[in-house]
């Protein structure tokens, strides 16, 4: 996976949902304090997105696109904590 940067991001917003209770929280929340990291698969065409905060992902795209090396950077947040959303 990518670390994008923030200023990287406004075609990508669009991926998550906004205004939802739960994991679009997590999302809001990266985009509006720049706390946390967003990450992609590839930077031209991606198709996984993921948003980090502290111990939490949400990861938003494609699960085909991804092989377990991909989700090595997130290994060190604890399993309980991880939301995944892929559509």
């Amino acid at each position: 996976m990518i670390n994008l940067p923030s200023h990287r991001l406004p075609a990508l917003v669009r991926w998550f949902p906004t205004g939802a209770p739960g994991s679009a929280a997590l999302t809001e929340h990266v985009l509006t304090t720049e706390a946390g990291r967003w990450w992609v698969d590839r930077v031209i065409q991606p198709r996984v997105i993921a948003a980090e905060y502290g111990d939490h992902v949400l990861l938003r795209g494609d699960p085909q696109a991804l092989t377990p090396t991909d989700l090595r950077v997130f290994a060190t947040a604890p399993s309980r904590h991880r939301a995944a959303s892929f559509r």
